[in-house]
């Protein structure tokens, strides 16, 4: 059947332009900055697995990096699809939103499925564990966007969801070299920690077009300020936890102390956002903040190969 563009018969030529132009469209929805940050804590996973960096180990470090990188910007585009009407009526979000690109919800929901496919055909070229890992990321990032379940719109579930992430994305890395083990199993929870004390702080920014659209989050249902505040104690018992792995001697003893000095500078951080409002704009740049600390945080981590 003949495609029809203003009452003409489109030209081939045309139907080409269309189309690259839709996939421009949708590859400019991807959240680059998100995904890219998602990727600490698989990387750090491998860090700790990998033992001795060699020139042999990098094409299937290489090959992981492009398959977790579709996995996440799967999760992120399956979510844009849960807020695809909301986020188009958020002011705060509204120009940058795959539907002020010219991108309807079918077309985004397909997109999102088809990052799925080829991100585990990678996996499954990687050691099974890893493989097995990556499904339940998936389906986790399911669980808290699909329509019919939404944890991200009930309290409680949507940060366990996060939680159980977290400690997933270390693992997904960490199993690409080594089996998952008690060693594994006890540096998980510090990401676990990272990741639903995060996400808890965005629930406190995207407060107000939450609650205009009704969306339960935890935020909305007890309030901006007991939130932010629950979400300090998360990260306060993430730069805890891992003076303890320092201590315990099952990181190294540098990083303990680093998270000491980087905590300082999130609490102050903190309380200086608490008392000048909890705005979205203030909100942006806290956790813009506290992500420059983690990313410290990482690059120590990253040092243990060297030294």
């Amino acid at each position: 059947m003949p495609f029809m563009l203003e009452g003409r018969q489109a030209t081939n030529t045309e139907i080409e332009v269309n189309g690259a132009t839709s996939v421009w469209s949708l590859l400019s929805c991807i959240r680059y900055r998100e995904v890219l940050l998602l990727q600490g804590a698989p990387f750090m996973g491998i860090i700790f697995s990998v033992g001795s960096l060699t020139v042999r180990k990098i094409p299937t470090i290489a090959l992981f990096g492009l398959a977790s990188f579709l996995l996440v910007t799967h999760i992120w585009s399956l979510n844009d699809c849960t807020d695809f009407h909301v986020d188009r009526l958020d002011e705060n979000k509204s120009a940058d939103t795959a539907s002020s690109k010219g991108i309807d919800f079918p077309m985004m929901h397909r997109f999102s499925l088809l990052l799925l496919i080829p991100s585990l055909g990678l996996f499954s070229l990687l050691p099974l564990q890893t493989l097995l890992v990556a499904v339940c990321v998936a389906i986790l990032g399911f669980l808290y966007s699909s329509s019919s379940i939404a944890g991200k719109g009930v309290v409680f579930l949507s940060s366990v969801l996060h939680f159980i992430g977290g400690g997933l994305h270390f693992l997904l890395g960490y199993a690409l070299f080594m089996s998952i083990d008690r060693h594994a199993m006890l540096i998980a929870p510090f990401f676990a920690l990272i990741f639903t004390a995060g996400h808890a702080t965005q629930e406190v920014q995207d407060y107000d077009a939450d609650w205009l659209f009704g969306i339960r989050t935890n935020a909305v249902v007890f309030g901006k300020r007991p939130v932010f505040i629950a979400a300090l104690i998360g990260f306060t018992f993430a730069y805890g936890y891992l003076v303890y792995l320092a201590l315990a001697g099952i990181v190294p003893t540098r990083l303990g102390l680093l998270s000491l000095i980087l905590f300082l500078l999130h609490l102050f951080w903190s309380v200086k956002t608490l008392h000048r409002g909890l705005t979205f704009e203030r909100l942006i740049q806290f956790r813009m903040r506290y992500r420059m600390l983690f990313a410290l945080m990482g690059l120590a981590m990253i040092s243990t190969l060297f030294l």
